[in-house]
């Protein structure tokens, strides 16, 4: 065996030796395995509701903001048509000033 080969067999021993912080846990492998599922499961759960109630939220301001905008719409019709109604009130008034 070279030089190479020697330390490689040790680095190898030495990464297989070594644990990492989950295996120092009191549960046993699989119980802890499950809690991980579960843990998994959760948080997948969990962001499907976040999801869920977000969009709903969203949903809810789009459909106000849509409300208020035909309203700011309706508004701005009525205002164009009272400006409409102005100007030929004065264009009428500077007609009858320029004949009298």
């Amino acid at each position: 065996m070279g030089r190479n080969q020697s330390r490689k067999a040790k680095n190898s021993k030495n990464q297989s030796t070594s644990s990492s912080p989950k295996d120092h846990s009191s549960l046993p492998a699989t119980e802890q395995s499950r809690m991980e599922n579960d843990f998994d499961e959760l948080t997948e759960v969990g962001f499907r509701k976040s999801v869920i109630t977000n969009f709903s939220e969203l949903k809810e301001d789009v459909r106000t903001h849509r409300k208020e905008a035909k309203n700011h719409e309706k508004r701005l019709n009525e205002w164009l048509t009272r400006i409409n109604s102005v100007r030929k009130t004065l264009n009428d008034l500077m007609e009858l000033k320029t004949m009298a």
